[in-house]
């Protein structure tokens, strides 16, 4: 009898024991599964991260493009606004001494001054016209590659919401 039962006790012993093996490959699977998850997560953040760094960089940089092309325009405008002036003073004294010498008051020796100052002032202001029309053009250069960067920079920006969008998601989809 006693060794019936202690047949009986090894029987359910190993009965035991061969299933304690059988749930833990289960369990170890579940675990290696998890790990295996845990780990493409850790690289996806790491990509996202990447990402959204270089994403930043891409925005300083052109947000520094853009602080540029605005100070070239505003030089440009400053260029454009001196040489405009220079011309419009020039223009002024011509229209003066043409004035004058219309009206016939100075005498012969001071209305060939005057022609002589007006000649002078003649052949200035072809030149000065003709800065003008380069400073003009260089304001205009300097608008539209200013008006470019600033759509560079709404495209990064742009890119950057979309990215944001994408990783809230992804931080929502993961709770």
């Amino acid at each position: 009898m006693r060794k019936t039962a202690f047949v009986m006790m090894l029987f359910a012993a190993s009965d035991g024991l061969c299933q304690t093996p059988a749930k833990e490959p289960d369990t170890l699977q579940a675990l290696l599964l998890e790990v295996h998850q845990l780990r493409q997560d850790i690289e996806a953040m790491t990509v996202a991260s990447q990402r959204v760094q270089i994403a930043l960089h891409a925005l300083q940089m052109q947000d520094a493009a853009v602080a540029r092309a605005a100070q070239r325009l505003d030089s440009a405008r400053d260029r454009r606004s001196g040489a405009e002036a220079n011309r419009d003073r020039t223009a002024s004294a011509i229209q003066g001494l043409e004035g004058k010498l219309a009206s016939g008051t100075p005498a012969q020796a001071e209305a060939k001054e005057l022609e002589g100052a007006l000649s002078q002032l003649k052949s200035e202001i072809g030149p000065q016209t003709a800065e003008l029309q380069t400073c003009q053009a260089a304001e205009a250069e300097a608008s539209s590659q200013l008006r470019s960067e600033q759509a560079k920079l709404a495209d990064v920006q742009d890119r950057i919401e979309r990215l944001d969008k994408t990783l809230e998601k992804l931080g929502a989809a993961g709770k």
